[in-house]
C-alpha cells in the first residue's frame, strides 16, 4: 500500500542513508496506522518526543533502515517522502534542511508542488499533536475527580 502523493526526489538516495542516522521524523496517525499493517508493532518503532509521534532510533539508525535500506520503503512514512524539503516556521518559508549532506544540491523553489503537501502535512501533526495533549489533561482531570 503506497501513497500517491508527490515526494522530493533525492538522487543520492541510492548511496546515502544520512537521513536515516539519529532521526526524528514525526509520523501521523496515517503512518501508524499504515506501518503497523505491515506486521510491525507499534511500540517497536514508534516513540514521543516533545508530544509528537517519531521514527525509533536503535543504535543513532532508524528502526526501518537495515543494512543501508528503508526496509519499508514503499510504504515510508510521509514526512520521509519529503525530505529534506522542510517547512522552516521560524521563517516561514520552505527549505531544504541543512542538515542533509547534500542540501546545497538542491533549490528548494523547484519543489512548488510539494508546499501544499508539506503544509498540510504539518498541520496534520500539529492537530494530532493537540487531540494527545488534550485527551491527556482529561485523563489526569478524570483521575483528580
Amino acid at each position: 500500500m503506497t501513497t500517491t502523493n508527490p515526494e522530493f526526489y533525492c538522487p543520492h538516495s541510492e548511496n546515502c542513508y544520512e537521513c536515516c542516522l539519529e532521526t526524528e521524523m514525526p509520523l501521523s496517525e496515517k503512518d501508524i496506522t499504515r506501518i503497523s499493517k505491515l506486521g510491525f508493532k507499534i511500540d517497536e518503532f514508534l516513540e514521543e518526543q516533545d508530544g509528537f509521534m517519531v521514527l525509533r532510533n536503535i543504535d543513532s539508525k532508524c528502526f526501518f533502515l537495515k543494512n543501508g535500506l528503508c526496509i519499508i520503503y514503499e510504504n515510508r512514512p510521509e514526512g520521509c517522502r519529503y525530505y529534506p524539503l522542510i517547512y522552516d516556521l521560524e521563517k516561514d518559508e520552505f527549505v531544504i534542511d541543512n542538515l542533509c549532506m547534500h542540501y546545497q544540491d538542491f533549490n528548494p523553489s523547484i519543489y512548488q508542488p510539494l508546499h501544499d503537501p508539506i503544509r498540510y502535512f504539518i498541520y496534520m501533526l500539529l492537530s494530532e499533536k493537540e487531540i494527545r495533549f488534550r485527551k491527556t489533561e482529561e485523563e489526569k482531570k478524570k483521575i483528580k475527580d
